[in-house]
């Protein structure tokens, strides 16, 4: 048996027909996989909808529970037991997957040898399905970190089952919420080999209303429950310490992103009462899994957060988010290594303090080219960068030359003195033409900087009105090698490029 698909089952009778008929229908020969439906004591048609399947489908299997486990984690444990399969994977009762689907995924699994596959998630009816993974394209040892894993925490993957039992993976039956990025991120950290598919349509995710689980309302200590499972799994694992880091960061970062936790502490959702209780939790979550020497490399949208929240006072949480979105370039302070320090302030009888915080991700900014000249030699731009926070600082400004297919850049310091957010730059195009393997499109930045940090911009799409095509260029030699230059607007964003060929190419 190849592969075993575990479908939880609890009131799906009106869309499991879906479910199944696409599993019916998989290129997969029937006899080479099994599909183990848990029901778990559903209140509508769903046991006879099973039932009527199995007549047509031979290796369908039903376990009836004799008690609603209050979830998907005891089924799916339940079909781990057991499956017969090499792989399992797991599938919802309202989500379907392409017809060569399971294939795909056992024949990359065994070329692989991979722990864990999965293919390219699509959104069905409006919901919105992880994606940065599959930029890439096909990944065939895929990288937690590089890849961006951390974002695709959902069970819908196939998983080796014999690495599951060695390692005695299962659902936590305690871990209402999260319990599947417990499971998947305990399965990422002890594989040996991760496959990526981005190749065909393998999995697609069906949004059905507020059916799903996930939206009811949870107390903090069962919230936190899979989260600190997940932290202490990660620091007892063996992977390196630089490494373990990072993931420590990458894991942070979409927790605080993707998670409800903002949404508590910081909206109407929820009395102050409770959003005591929910900072208590998240105290003791920080206090035991972020130190401070971390905070400063997670996203800047959320140090505030992280390190206020260690003070345990919903007030000052609550006062200094509210302040956060009415930070202008009048309350910065300072600009070092790399961060943007503004100041916050509040002297009520309630809560006073007057304290720095980082606000990068405050400083929005725009680039407008006024103007961009090619002549035989040189090109030169002229333009504005205006960055929202950084309106009264001394910014240095950097033109970059980016190779679309080697990633190499070419920097271009600008000579020319800039004021009020304005910069020109005069470049001679042998500045890019020292090797033949470099020809193609090279992309064009504009990088602002001071102190440490740096904002990068593509240019070219806002510009003024009499910015039109450009000319190919004449002949241009560089090392005894004649190029030629052909600037151009990208489709679709409209952004300047420059081609570089050969002067014998078409």
């Amino acid at each position: 048996m190849k592969i075993t698909i575990a479908i939880p089952i609890y009131n799906a009778a009106r869309h499991l027909n879906v479910t199944l008929d696409s599993l019916l229908n998989q290129t997969m020969d029937s006899s080479e996989f099994e599909v183990i439906c848990v029901n778990d004591r559903s209140t509508d048609r769903s046991k006879e909808v099973i039932e009527e399947y199995s007549q047509k489908m031979d290796n369908l299997i039903l376990i009836d529970r004799e008690e609603n486990s209050g979830g998907p984690m005891i089924p799916r444990n339940d079909a781990i037991e057991a499956a017969r399969g090499e792989y399992i994977m797991f599938l919802d009762n309202d989500d379907f997957l392409g017809e060569e689907a399971l294939e795909r995924l056992y024949n990359a699994a065994q070329e692989n040898s991979s722990e864990v596959i999965y293919g390219k998630y699509v959104g069905v009816n409006g919901r919105n399905v992880p994606q940065s993974m599959f930029k890439k394209g096909n990944r065939l040892n895929a990288d937690i970190i590089e890849d961006n894993l951390v974002f695709s925490l959902a069970p819908h993957k196939m998983f080796n089952l014999a690495f599951i039992r060695e390692n005695g993976f299962r659902f936590h039956p305690k871990a209402v919420v999260g319990e599947d990025q417990l499971f998947v991120m305990q399965c990422y950290i002890n594989a040996k080999v991760i496959t990526v598919l981005a190749d065909y349509d393998y999995y697609f995710v069906v949004a059905r209303g507020n059916e799903n689980l996930s939206l009811k309302y949870f107390p903090a200590e069962e919230f936190f429950f899979s989260f600190n499972r997940i932290m202490e799994f990660l620091e007892a694992s063996e992977l390196n310490d630089l490494y373990k880091r990072e993931l420590k960061v990458a894991f942070l970062n979409r927790f605080l992103h993707a998670s409800r936790l903002k949404g508590h502490l910081l909206s109407g959702l929820l009395t102050k009462e409770q959003k005591i209780d929910w900072l208590n939790e998240t105290k003791s979550f920080i206090d035991n899994h972020v130190e401070d020497e971390i905070i400063p490399a997670l996203h800047t949208r959320f140090q505030y957060i992280v390190t206020v929240a260690k003070e345990n006072n919903i007030d000052k949480l609550l006062a200094v988010h509210d302040q956060m979105n009415q930070i202008s370039a009048n309350d910065i302070t300072r600009v070092e290594d790399g961060f943007i320090y503004a100041r916050f302030q509040n002297y009520t009888k309630g809560v006073s303090y007057n304290e720095e915080y980082v606000v990068n991700h405050l400083n929005t900014s725009n680039v407008y080219i006024n103007d961009m000249e090619f002549d035989k030699r040189t090109l030169t731009i002229k333009g504005q960068f205006t960055q929202k926070l950084l309106i009264n600082l001394d910014i240095t400004y950097k033109l970059i030359l980016v190779h679309r297919k080697t990633g190499l850049e070419v920097v271009h310091v600008n000579q020319l003195p800039s004021s009020c957010n304005m910069f020109t730059f005069v470049m001679e195009y042998q500045k890019i033409l020292f090797d033949e393997k470099l020809l193609g499109p090279w992309d064009l930045f504009v990088e602002a900087s001071i102190n440490g940090y740096a904002k990068r911009r593509r240019i070219g799409s806002t510009r003024a009105p009499h910015l039109k095509e450009h000319e190919i260029r004449y002949p241009i030699q560089s090392f005894g090698v004649d190029y030629k230059i052909l600037p151009y607007y990208t489709k679709p964003h409209n952004n300047i490029s420059l081609e570089v060929k050969l002067d014998n190419e078409n």
